[in-house]
């Protein structure tokens, strides 16, 4: 399975050509609506363990292989034509086996609610290392409320997928609350009890890890999210839960707007198991395209 990055000039019939896979497959394995409507860097699954690959000027086998996945000697082995590894050229179509190392191997991680349909919950979870279910949101008071998760939890480990808990700060029927995150942040005794309640849910319903997606945190609240976040580590590692924690994509440390600043990169990533980075903050299915 490859996952490839949509570039301008992309159809899936030219894809389809590319990675010698239908065009069924491909609609079918991303449940494409509207074939002729592909987003530049929208990211399909082509189900397929070649590729066909046209070489560009400065590329080598060794650098080729490593883009895949693959292994020079793999490489060498699907194009006997070739005698000389040093002696490609810019323009030459090379058959490049994927995935053939472990290397080649990624995490991936799917968020989803936990009303999604069962059908294209099934459908994802083979692709999936970690299903992220969103979300358990906390309040003022450490107390946290309560979600339909079970059916997804079942699921996932059926599918050997890691089930993770996801922690927000979203008001109850409104959005993410700054003033939420605030109170939680400046109170020990309340981080306690959250984490209390938190690890509870955990071990009744068998999660794997936590997530945590605190997000408009107040700038003067940075240094306070880290020393919960360090706080919640201690807590939950001896008890063998991973932590990780979704990230508002920056470009700069210093760069302003509530969104971010309170997220320090460096001492986050010096915390916690994984980072997720919100890239569709960039761009998403309702907005504008972004490249």
């Amino acid at each position: 399975m490859i996952i490839y990055t949509v570039r301008p000039g992309d159809s899936v019939y030219n894809l389809s050509r590319q990675f010698g896979v239908s065009p069924e497959r491909i609609i079918e394995e991303n449940q494409l609506h509207n074939v002729n409507r592909l987003m530049i860097g929208q990211a399909l699954l082509i189900p397929a363990q070649r590729v066909r690959h046209v070489v560009s000027l400065g590329q080598t086998l060794s650098s080729i292989a490593r883009m895949y996945g693959s292994t020079v000697e793999d490489i060498l082995k699907a194009n006997p034509s070739i005698s000389d590894p040093s002696q490609i050229h810019p323009g030459q179509v090379i058959s490049v086996p994927v995935g053939t190392t472990q290397g080649g191997g990624i995490d991936v991680n799917g968020y989803a609610l936990p009303d999604i349909s069962m059908d294209m919950l099934d459908a994802t979870l083979p692709n999936l290392t970690y299903l992220s279910i969103f979300s358990y949101q906390a309040r003022p008071d450490g107390t946290i409320t309560e979600i339909n998760d079970r059916p997804l939890i079942e699921r996932a480990l059926r599918d050997r997928v890691a089930p993770v808990m996801v922690l927000t700060n979203i008001k109850e029927g409104g959005r993410f609350d700054s003033d939420i995150a605030h109170d939680i942040l400046q109170s020990t005794a309340v981080q306690d009890l959250l984490l209390d309640a938190v690890v509870l849910e955990m071990d009744e319903k068998n999660y794997y890890g936590l997530d945590v997606d605190f997000e408009y945190i107040y700038p003067e609240d940075r240094d306070a999210y880290v020393a919960f976040l360090r706080r919640a580590a201690d807590k939950l590692r001896p008890l063998g839960y991973s932590l990780s924690v979704a990230l508002a994509p920056k470009l700069s440390a210093t760069q302003k707007g509530i969104l971010y600043e309170a997220h320090d990169y460096a001492q986050i990533g010096a915390i916690v198991d994984r980072v997720i980075l919100m890239t569709y903050e960039w761009g998403y299915t309702y907005g504008p395209a972004q490249v």
